[in-house]
């Protein structure tokens, strides 16, 4: 009888540990996951910025200084810019990237939303992400609460850029 609760014993205790190899294994496999996304979308991240014109540079970082020309070449940056958050952004969505990273490049893209160069150039093209309307409501809701689409909302309504 003896021999029988031993061997009970130890098929529960291989069955934990089965258990929790399978869980850390789990674990593992979406630590690295999530790696491996980070850097393929850092690397796609510095290749669109490679399209964006030198003149653009300064004005998608920097909030205070004077906007480039429009062009189409600095729109076409724009928007491959935004295609890439937008697959971003449904990764997080999906829940195929975990929140940390997505914090990191949430704050970023909040950022670069609500610079004038990104108000100025939404609107022309917003119409690429209709078919993804969470994305579309994201950016529209970011850019509702900046300032400065308020002023700018304000400033072309009334006719003065």
């Amino acid at each position: 009888m003896h021999t029988y609760y031993v061997i009970q014993i130890a098929t529960l205790a291989s069955c934990i540990a089965g258990i929790a190899s399978i869980i850390f294994g789990i674990f593992i496999y979406k630590r690295q996951s999530n790696i491996q996304v980070f850097i393929a979308y850092t690397k796609r991240y510095e290749e669109v910025m490679q399209f964006f014109p030198h003149e653009a540079i300064s004005a998608r970082l920097d909030s205070d200084c004077s906007l480039p020309p429009e062009s189409q070449e600095l729109t076409l940056a724009v928007l491959k810019y935004l295609n890439l958050c937008s697959e971003e952004f449904y990764l997080w969505k999906s829940r195929y990237l975990c929140s940390k990273i997505w914090a990191i490049w949430e704050d970023e893209l909040k950022r670069t939303l609500s610079s004038p160069l990104y108000c100025r150039e939404w609107p022309k093209v917003k119409n690429e992400f209709e078919s993804y309307p969470a994305f579309l409501e994201f950016i529209q809701k970011v850019q509702r609460e900046c300032p400065l689409v308020a002023k700018l909302g304000s400033s072309m309504q009334s006719g003065n850029p």
